[in-house]
């Protein structure tokens, strides 16, 4: 299965780059996006430099959060929750699947809220909200590099080749929906799904063209 998913993950990230490529030529505030990116990674390197694992509980917490909230989502009940910044994090659940235990690695929680709560924004303050979903794009992509370890219990369970190339597919996917959310004026998600469809449909017929 991870090996199918590997010319749709070549198709996204050719479908990102050009909506990307999109949001920063036409969105005045864009620049803001990466802003926050950076403010996050330079906070949580200054406050470990400091000797303090605050950031480190942070983002098991989050971590466990998102397991959770899949969790909820797909009507699984969770028994238990624990998070430290020492022992890492844990959740019980009556029943787990892939799409459960492989979210916190795709699923860029607050960046989304930010996005979700961004039509009811005046425009004069849209830039705040692009900021707040740069920081929590940080938040994830520091999470991530953190936690995407092959001896993670999470990805042994689903093999390494299935999970990274789920775990790079559904980042690409969600990324490209944050940008067309940020850049709504110009942009749109269907048109990024459009082209992750158009990209990986020609990509299977060249490489069908060369090999056969």
């Amino acid at each position: 299965i991870g090996l199918i998913f590997i010319h749709l993950v070549s198709g996204a990230a050719l479908s990102l780059f050009d909506t990307a490529e999109d949001f920063f030529r036409v969105n005045k505030n864009s620049f803001y996006f990466p802003i926050g990116i950076a403010v996050y990674i330079v906070i949580r390197i200054f406050i470990s430099k400091l000797g303090s694992s605050l950031m480190e509980f942070f983002e098991v917490f989050y971590h466990e959060l998102i397991h959770t909230f899949y969790s909820i989502i797909s009507f699984k009940g969770v028994k238990s929750f624990f998070a430290s910044d020492s022992k890492g994090g844990e959740i019980e659940i009556s029943k787990s699947n892939f799409v459960i235990e492989l979210s916190p690695y795709f699923f860029p929680l607050f960046a989304l809220v930010f996005c979700g709560i961004k039509p009811f924004i005046v425009e004069e303050s849209q830039l705040y909200i692009i900021f707040l979903a740069g920081l929590g794009t940080g938040l994830h992509l520091s999470a991530l590099f953190h936690d995407f370890k092959f001896e993670q219990s999470d990805i042994e369970k689903n093999g390494a080749l299935f999970s990274f190339v789920i775990v790079l597919l559904l980042n690409i996917f969600f990324f490209g929906i944050i940008l067309s959310i940020l850049g709504s004026d110009h942009l749109s998600i269907w048109q990024f799904f459009e082209r992750c469809i158009n990209n990986s449909k020609n990509l299977v017929e060249y490489l069908t063209r060369i090999l056969l």
